[in-house]
């Protein structure tokens, strides 16, 4: 008998941790690409019959990929303060208009997403 269950559809996103924020990620999700630290990963097209935003990718990362201390990438609001994230790189920030969250931003398949923790102790 064939497999006639479909396949969820996946993007690819294309994400990337640095100054710092690599150390919470698990090593096995970590691959070193020309001295930068990336990661390849698949979500789900939509969520709840919506595309998948910036939001999902954080909520992931926060649930699959870290390994100690998620409060540190995550709060109860989406994003840390303090992490600048960059998608295809621009920063995200240009993406908050008229009262549009950055967390709401659609993610398209192989889109670039870095992470760059801002917080450095001293």
């Amino acid at each position: 008998m064939a497999d006639t269950e479909k396949q969820t559809p996946k993007l690819v996103i294309n994400v990337e941790f640095s100054d710092g924020l690599e150390t919470l990620i698990k090593d096995e999700v970590l691959k070193k690409e020309q001295g930068r630290n990336c990661a390849q990963i698949k979500l789900e097209e939509t969520y709840g019959g919506k595309p998948a935003t910036i939001r999902h990718l954080a909520e992931y990362i926060r649930d699959n990929c870290i390994k100690a201390k998620p409060e540190l990438f995550y709060d109860k609001d989406g994003v840390r303060p303090g992490i600048l994230v960059l998608i295809n790189n621009d920063d995200w920030e240009l993406f908050e208009e008229n009262g549009v969250d950055r967390h709401d931003y659609k993610l398209e398949n192989n889109a670039s997403v870095v992470f760059i923790s801002t917080l450095h102790g001293g």
